[in-house]
């Protein structure tokens, strides 16, 4: 039974992750003067010399701690396989580059700027941040496709991640034009959306006597 239970703590962690990242940046947004969440990114909110980036710095480690407890919840759940260990994998990285994310500050927007260490230290664990996340959906895909109680959840991960992909693609080639800030959110949207969906399904089959059942095959 104790692990049962702390299967459900960790998939709350996944349930609150996107909330409490949402809450944040809409909190720090409001103390950012000249913020825009159509034109500014979510870093903004936390670069070097911004009003208040504490706020969005414990938003980041706050998502990035959770996020680490939605990954083991998801392991607990997969268990066995190759594939399982993929997606835990990476999405622990995920998890802990949120964090970093919030520890090294991005450089203030604007022309001339110089960037220093921890402005590319930033932007290096966001873009890995990106990447090992889609990994992780990827590798879910393949671990969960012949699982009756996860019917489904292989075609949602694999729309999700190809239009996450998509939106990245074009936030990276447009991040220096209007409507960058958009752009990103629809990406993080995707994301945020995916993680409430599994996490709550996941809180669901604790409920269950066997959480995974005899018959499903295991993520070799």
């Amino acid at each position: 039974m104790t692990r049962v239970y702390l299967s459900r703590f960790l998939s709350i962690c996944g349930i609150l992750a996107p909330l409490v990242m949402i809450f944040f940046i809409f909190l720090a947004a409001h103390f950012t003067p000249g913020y825009s969440q159509i034109n500014n990114t979510v870093s903004k909110l936390s670069e070097q010399g911004s009003p208040h980036p504490e706020l969005m710095i414990t938003g980041f480690i706050a998502y990035g701690i959770l996020v680490l407890g939605f990954a083991s919840a998801l392991y607990m759940q997969l268990r066995h396989g190759f594939r399982a260990h993929v997606a835990w994998i990476f999405m622990m990285l995920y998890g802990i580059c949120m964090i970093l994310g919030g520890v090294f500050q991005d450089i203030p927007g604007g022309t001339g700027v110089e960037l220093n260490a921890e402005g590319i230290a930033h932007n290096a664990v966001i873009i890995t941040s990106c990447i090992a996340f889609l990994i992780g959906m990827w590798a879910f895909a393949g671990c969960v496709y012949r699982r009756p109680s996860w019917f489904g959840f292989t075609w949602f991960t694999i729309i999700a991640s190809a239009i996450g992909l998509i939106l990245s693609i074009i936030f990276a080639i447009q991040s220096y034009v209007p409507a960058s800030g958009l752009l990103q959110r629809f990406f993080y949207l995707v994301l945020l959306i995916w993680i409430e969906i599994v996490s709550i399904w996941l809180f669901r089959l604790t409920f269950k006597k066997e959480p995974l059942a005899k018959t499903e095959t295991t993520c070799e």
